[in-house]
C-alpha cells in the first residue's frame, strides 16, 4: 500500500519505548526514517510513551467480557488505541533492555488486548491466536537499538517481531553513537551521514511503494564502529564516569 495520486494522505506513526524520550538515541533513527516519510508527503508522528499515563495490564480481561473492546481502566490508552488504528503504518520503537524491548513498550503492547476477542483459533502451522475485534489494522514496522555492539542484541525481539510481519525491522547496534557529533572529516561522521540517508530513504520508500528495497535495508545494516572500537570508546567512558564527584555536592 504505497501513496497514489488521489489518494488520502499515508499517516504514519511511530509509538517511541525509551524512558529517555525525546533525548535518546532511539528517536535519532525514528527521527531521520519519519523525515524520508515527510518527504513522500506522508502525516508523520513520534509518540512518546514516557510522556502519556499507560498503566500495566491487569488481566482482568474486563476489555472481552464486561467492556468488550474497551478497557476498563481508564488512563491515556484508549486515545493512543485510537492513533495506532487511524495509522496506516505504527511503528513500534525501542532501546534494547535486558535483550529485550523497555517496560514502556511492553505495558503498551499489552494493553492491545481489547483489538482481540476472546475466541481462539488455530494456525495451519500448529500455532493458535485470538481473533482480531478491528476489521482494519495498520501495517507496522519495529525499530530497535542496542548500546552494544555485535548483532545477537536483538535475538529475542527478532521472534517478536516476526509474528507482527513488518514491513521493514531496524536493528541498530553501537546506538550510542548515534547523536555524537564527530569531526565533520571523520570516517564516522561520513558513515552516520550515509545511515541516516538510508533511514530517511526507507521513509520514503515505505509510503511511496508500500516497500523497503533490499538495497536499503543492507545500507540499514552497515556498520558504524567495529566491535573493537566502539568497546574501547564505551569502557573508557565509563572508567571516567565511575567515581566522578557529584558536580552539585561541592
Amino acid at each position: 500500500m504505497g501513496l497514489q495520486k488521489g489518494a488520502k494522505t499515508m499517516k504514519v506513526v511511530v509509538f517511541n519505548g525509551s524512558p529517555r524520550g525525546r533525548h535518546s538515541n532511539t528517536h535519532e533513527i525514528v527521527r531521520q526514517l519519519l523525515q524520508g516519510a515527510s518527504e513522500a508527503a506522508a502525516d508523520t508522528e513520534e509518540v512518546f510513551l514516557i510522556e502519556h499515563n499507560i498503566s500495566q495490564c491487569r488481566g482482568c480481561f474486563g476489555c472481552w467480557g464486561e467492556t468488550p473492546g474497551a478497557c476498563v481502566i481508564e488512563d491515556d490508552m484508549a486515545g493512543l488505541l485510537d492513533q495506532f488504528l487511524e495509522s496506516d503504518y505504527a511503528g513500534l520503537a525501542t532501546p534494547v533492555y535486558n535483550m529485550y524491548m523497555t517496560g514502556l513498550l511492553k505495558n503498551f503492547t499489552d494493553r492491545f488486548l481489547p483489538l482481540a476477542t476472546p475466541h481462539i483459533h488455530k494456525n495451519a502451522d500448529g500455532s493458535f491466536y485470538h481473533e482480531g475485534r478491528t476489521k482494519r489494522f495498520p501495517r507496522q514496522f519495529f525499530v530497535a537499538n542496542s548500546g552494544f555492539p555485535g548483532d545477537h542484541n536483538f535475538d529475542l525481539l527478532a521472534a517478536f517481531v516476526q509474528h507482527i510481519d513488518p514491513v521493514l525491522k531496524i536493528f541498530r547496534n553501537c546506538g550510542e553513537v548515534l547523536r555524537e557529533t564527530p569531526p565533520a572529516d571523520s570516517e564516522l561522521a561520513s558513515r552516520l551521514g550515509e545511515y541516516r540517508d538510508a533511514l530517511r530513504s526507507a521513509g520514503r520508500e515505505m509510503v511511496v511503494g508500500g516497500s523497503v528495497s533490499q538495497q536499503t535495508v543492507q545500507r540499514l545494516q552497515m556498520e558504524l564502529l567495529s566491535d573493537e572500537e566502539y568497546m574501547a570508546g564505551a569502557n573508557e567512558y565509563w572508567d571516567g564516569e565511575i567515581g566522578r564527584p557529584d558536580a552539585d555536592s561541592g
